[in-house]
């Protein structure tokens, strides 16, 4: 499934709970493992014996990191210090390492997330065409020794963008050997007639009324589709006004443990790219979302 995976660290706590899911993506696949770091210097407050230090002290961190995978992983390992801006420097490293997966904590301190999803974690997601592996850290917790994937969240609006997350999906439930539950969100319209008309609220609700059967005949066969592969699936429509609300909801129902989505469709799911629900789902839930931009949007 995968073969290369490139992990993002700034020397924070926060930062190697993306280390503890990458690792136990390393078990279950195979795939060998390129430790990242970026230093960017700050404009104004930077001097050379600092920069030096820094860099130093960096790959040192790493060195240690790569030792102990060393020992817990029959894989190689790699560790790489950058410097410059962060995203490019990433994305770069990526290319160059011909990395099919990144795997990032939304947040930490120092230089790989100083500005939170907002900057790095969003620009990985707005640049690279790769899988982007977005772990949110709980605040005071360690991150899991070997985390499992038993319940696996797949976001679907009924269009092809949407559904070409599937091979991932799939692939991650064949891995470990985990549920899948499709989920459709059907927007339920703040007002389809006219207020003024009679029986507005019962032409409101025939109309999300079809929507909702016609959503729930297409995810079903989308489901039956991958149950023909041999894995367990189930599939549910909801209907909610705000697509992210719904998916973050059935993610806590479910207590599932990874979401996996495309950043952008059309319809329901995400009418603006990655701005509304995508970014929801990622800002909102605690669970980690697997994503990727389609070939198409690149």
């Amino acid at each position: 499934m995968f073969s290369k995976v490139l992990v993002t660290l700034d020397g924070s706590s926060f930062s190697e709970w993306a280390l503890s899911y990458a690792a136990a993506l390393s078990r279950r696949c195979g795939a060998s493992i390129e430790l990242a770091s970026v230093h960017e210097a700050v404009s104004g407050f930077a001097y050379e014996e600092w920069e030096a230090a820094a860099v130093e002290w960096t790959e040192e961190y790493l060195r240690r990191i790569q030792a102990r995978l060393d020992n817990e992983l029959d894989v190689p390992v790699g560790a790489w210090v950058g410097s410059g801006p962060v995203v490019e420097a990433i994305l770069s490293r990526a290319e160059a390492v011909d990395a099919d997966l990144v795997v990032s904590a939304t947040h930490g301190r120092g230089a790989i997330s100083r500005a939170g999803l907002g900057s790095v974690a969003d620009a990985l997601l707005r640049h690279s065409d790769r899988p982007l592996l977005l772990v949110r850290p709980e605040k005071g917790e360690p991150a899991p020794e070997n985390p499992g994937l038993d319940r696996i969240v797949v976001p679907l609006d009924g269009s092809d963008f949407s559904e070409s997350i599937l091979d991932l999906a799939v692939g991650m439930a064949r891995a470990f050997d985990a549920e899948l539950h499709l989920v459709r969100v059907v927007a339920y319209p703040v007002e389809i007639a006219s207020p003024y008309l009679p029986h507005t609220v019962q032409m409101n609700q025939t109309v999300v009324d079809q929507a909702r059967i016609a959503a729930e005949e297409e995810l079903a066969q989308v489901a039956e589709r991958i149950a023909e592969e041999g894995l367990t699936v189930e599939s549910k429509v909801v209907v909610d006004s705000q697509a992210g609300h719904a998916i973050c909801a059935e993610c806590q129902e479910l207590n599932a443990d990874l979401v996996v989505m495309a950043t952008h469709g059309r319809g329901g799911l995400s009418r603006t790219l990655l701005g509304s629900t995508a970014d929801k789902v990622i800002r909102s839930a605690h669970t980690p979302v697997l994503v990727r931009r389609p070939a198409e949007a690149t």
